[in-house]
């Protein structure tokens, strides 16, 4: 993993700000396991969630949300209404390949998330395992 801006880590503690649910242009992208997840959450079927919950953008599946932009499943007393089966890509965050590719791309993502570069220091290997989906970020 020779190369890497991170290769001593990064910092990352989640403010429970719900900025990152409220980004204008921000889409969720869905897996299919988590529709599945989140229909049983919800204990409705699969084609139940899709149907109430999601919309096709181009091939792929990913959550409605408001007008605004903010997700369908945000909250501003609570937060996420559904933290327990949130998606992949929420579980993730920030440590999205895209934010990964440089300094200069994690620094950009970093202007709108104060919890970037803060709170616990995350192990270039547990980065690469949230980054492929395999674990995510700590609460």
């Amino acid at each position: 993993m020779d190369g890497l801006f991170y290769n001593d880590g990064l910092r990352f503690a989640c403010l429970s700000c719900g900025k990152c649910c409220r980004i204008s242009d921000g889409v969720v992208h869905l897996t299919e396991d988590d529709v599945l997840r989140m229909a049983g959450f919800f204990d409705v079927s699969r084609e139940e969630f899709l149907r109430k919950y999601s919309r096709k953008e181009y091939k792929s599946r990913v959550l409605k949300d408001f007008p605004n932009g903010d997700c369908i499943f945000y909250r501003e007393a609570q937060g996420c209404a559904v933290y327990e089966a949130r998606p992949t890509q929420c579980r993730t965050f920030p440590f999205w390949k895209i934010n990964l590719r440089s300094q200069e791309t994690w620094e950009s993502a970093a202007v709108d998330c104060h919890g970037m570069n803060t709170g616990r220091l995350y192990s270039t290997n547990e980065i690469s395992m949230i980054a492929d989906g395999l674990i995510e970020t700590a609460k």
